[in-house]
């Protein structure tokens, strides 16, 4: 970046001025700071729009996120210093409808023109980026002609090339390894660059210019092999985090890096399995390592709540693990990541070291409602053509949906999801499939709600226009990289499932003080809800009941590592009015990411017995609405009835709160449809809950299930 004279002056003056100009007698002492800048989990969102209610948009009243407005934060943030760089952690190019209409262009189009994402960024001159797990969702190909249109170099030192001639660490795929230990990394092939040393003239507070060295490595998450396994399975293996950097970062050190950079797509807790997904704590313990700049989990760091203050050595306040400066911006550009790091040299200049004690982190948020034009401008025809398609019509419906309370009444935004992968597995059922399946066989259906509050207050679906259209379907199942699978399991298989969600999202009645009644920081797009169609009198084939004052079965959960017990809150499980057997045969069809999941109770004993990597799940909600419109020969208007699958009870409670949707919808709702709901508070104030409101729920209710559609 050129600085004019007079900018130059007052940074190296203020510079002066903080730091004594260089006290030490040693005329060869001289130091210098380097600004970082981070953005992650971006997922596509480059204009400030919401393609989910387009008909809403407002310029006046901007959407807390975009990539066009995070420019502006940028363009201020370099302007205040002489040194800068800007990196990008992951998941860049899949996520948002922007991202689905690109996918559906596909591979060639990007032959001929860059994606816009990166039209975006070679505007605002990235120095480097890392690969995130969502880059895999539409194949090598495409991610490869994607990163073609990047001017920047991209790092991701844990993927490597498939090799069938390496001895076998685990056997995921039978024809394929997937996984290499240390032994291999000299001897396997990189599938991207592992990390790039980038050279810098940067200014130190003596005025002059010096070259420095900053070395930047990416990792990407190892569960990549099982959630994208149709593409990556038997073309490319990837290792562990840590024992990655173990092994490059001291190799990146003898290649003369003076700054070591760690851009892992990855979050932050004190698991410590091998080929953990989220590892960025280990990478601060890595000798060499001077700043981490991480995502994946869309969550923010530093922060001033207790999110992180009990994992040891980590300090969320000052944005601190083990010491070394470290980053987190949240989600979709709604935040910018920075890290001023301290550099001293003692040899005139010639090395480099980092002063991690005078490093300081912050995280700086949007400038209210102004969006760089310039980048508006660079995408428009893509932002149009986002448009166009995500308002194409598909149908009518009778009521709202929603997924505003999925966690205490039956919702339908997730059963029609349900609805609609069961067609497809009795489809397949009727083509010949499952030919073993015993005559008593149950087959069904199990989805969750995938937009619940995890990116704030008004991250829910809501469709209250009386129709469906593309980006009603999108709105529905957000992921448009999920594929249909099908597990085979018991009857005690489904139990320990629906156990095991239980336990993670409710905390058992009485609530201790402090507590609330939903698991804070459990994601909604985990909790799972089973279905098994209508009986002949319109009723749900399956129903169950769940004791919410029973304790958990499952406790002290820490990721994947967690104590069982001989509690249950399941109280009653029943399919067409018969008690499920422990033994029971049953056929269900879920996504690609669930059924992967060897770690989780009930899937861990389960059989996969079908993957198609032919269409994704949100496909098969257009392939289903499409044939309940032939069905109907003309008639677009479909009804959605409300199986009622689940019940909560409390035989001593009367009702407990809970925080959600902070949309007049959701409040419309509670307040005069639902009969179990009402509204206690309409701005959340205690820790978490902030740009939420909170919910009463009695579980006395009785009555209406859903939100009428909008007019009705």
């Amino acid at each position: 970046m050129k600085l004019n004279a007079k900018k130059l002056l007052l940074a190296t003056s203020v510079a002066a001025v903080l730091t004594g100009c260089n006290s030490s007698s040693d005329d060869k002492s001289i130091s210098m700071e380097v600004r970082l800048m981070e953005t992650t989990d971006i997922h596509t969102n480059v204009m400030p729009y919401n393609y989910f209610a387009s008909a809403e948009h407002n310029e006046n009243n901007l959407p807390e996120w975009g990539l066009a407005r995070t420019s502006l934060v940028i363009a201020e943030t370099r302007e205040e210093v002489a040194n800068s760089m800007l990196f990008d952690n992951g998941d860049l190019i899949q996520g948002s409808p922007m991202g689905d209409y690109m996918a559906a262009l596909g591979a060639e189009h990007l032959k001929d023109d860059k994606h816009p994402v990166y039209k975006a960024m070679n505007h605002l001159k990235y120095d480097a980026a890392n690969l995130g797990n969502h880059e895999f969702n539409y194949g090598l190909e495409y991610l490869d002609e994607a990163l073609k249109g990047s001017d920047f170099p991209y790092v991701s030192s844990n993927v490597w090339k498939a090799d069938s001639s390496l001895e076998k660490v685990s056997n995921a795929a039978d024809e394929c390894e997937v996984r290499i230990t240390e032994d291999f990394y000299d001897t396997a092939e990189h599938m991207y660059n592992p990390y790039v040393i980038l050279d810098r003239e940067f200014i130190a507070e003596n005025g002059e210019s010096y070259n420095v060295k900053v070395g930047v490595i990416g990792f990407t998450p190892p569960d990549i092999m099982g959630w994208d396994a149709s593409h990556l399975v038997c073309n490319v293996m990837v290792s562990d985090i840590k024992k990655t950097a173990e092994h490059f970062v001291p190799m990146m050190k003898a290649e003369g890096a003076d700054v070591i950079v760690a851009i892992p797509h990855s979050g932050l807790n004190d698991n410590e399995d091998e080929f953990a997904e989220n590892a960025t704590l280990h990478l601060a313990y890595v000798d060499g390592v001077d700043a981490i700049m991480f995502g994946h989990d869309h969550r923010e760091f530093p922060n001033q709540t207790d999110e992180y203050g009990d994992i040891p050595g980590v300090n969320p306040e000052l944005g601190l693990i083990n010491g070394i400066p470290a980053i987190m911006p949240g989600f979709w550009g709604a935040k910018l990541g920075v890290i001023d790091l301290k550099l001293k040299s003692s040899d005139d200049g010639e090395t480099w070291t980092v002063d991690h004690s005078h490093s300081t982190t912050e995280l700086r948020s949007l400038i209210p409602n102004e969006s760089d034009v310039l980048i508006e401008d660079l995408v428009v025809e893509e932002h149009e053509g986002t448009v166009d398609y995500m308002s194409a019509m598909i149908a009518e419906i009778d009521v709202n949906m929603n997924s505003f309370f999925p966690q205490v009444v039956p919702d339908l935004s997730m059963q029609v999801v349900n609805q609609a992968q069961l067609h497809q597995l009795n489809k397949w059922k009727a083509e010949g499939e499952f030919a073993d399946a015993s005559a008593d066989a149950i087959f069904m259906s199990v989805s969750a709600p995938f937009k619940s509050g995890r990116n704030g207050g008004a991250d829910y679906t809501n469709i209250q226009t009386g129709e469906l259209t593309n980006a009603s379907v999108a709105d529905i199942y957000v992921f448009d990289n999920n594929t249909p699978a099908v597990l085979k399991m018991t009857g005690a298989d489904m139990k320990n499932w629906i156990e095991w969600v239980n336990s993670n999202a409710y905390n058992s009645l009485p609530l201790a003080e402090g507590e609330t009644f939903l698991v804070e920081g459990f994601p909604g797009y985990n909790f799972d809800a089973f279905y098994a169609g209508f009986n002949e009198s319109g009723e749900g084939m399956l129903k169950y009941t769940i004791n919410v004052e029973n304790e958990s079965k499952y406790t002290n959960i820490n990721g994947w590592e967690f104590d069982t017990t001989d509690s249950k809150q399941l109280v009653e499980l029943t399919y067409n009015g018969t008690e499920m057997a422990d033994d029971a045969e049953i056929y269900v069809i879920t996504n690609n990411y669930r059924a992967s999941n060897s770690r989780m109770p009930g899937v861990d004993n389960a059989e996969l017995v079908k993957e198609e990597a032919a269409f994704n799940n949100r496909e098969l909600v257009q392939f289903y609405l499409a044939d309940r419109l032939a069905e109907q020969e003309g008639d677009s208007k479909l009804a959605f009835p409300n199986a009622e699958v689940f019940e909560l009870i409390a035989p001593n409670t009367t009702s407990v709160s809970f925080a959600s949707a902070k949309l007049d919808e959701a409040f419309r709702c509670a307040t005069n449809e639902i009969t179990g709901l009402s509204t206690e508070q309409e701005d959340g104030t205690k820790e978490g809950t902030e740009g939420f409101t909170i919910y009463n729920f009695n579980f006395d209710y009785s009555g209406e299930f859903n939100c009428k559609a909008k007019g009705q």
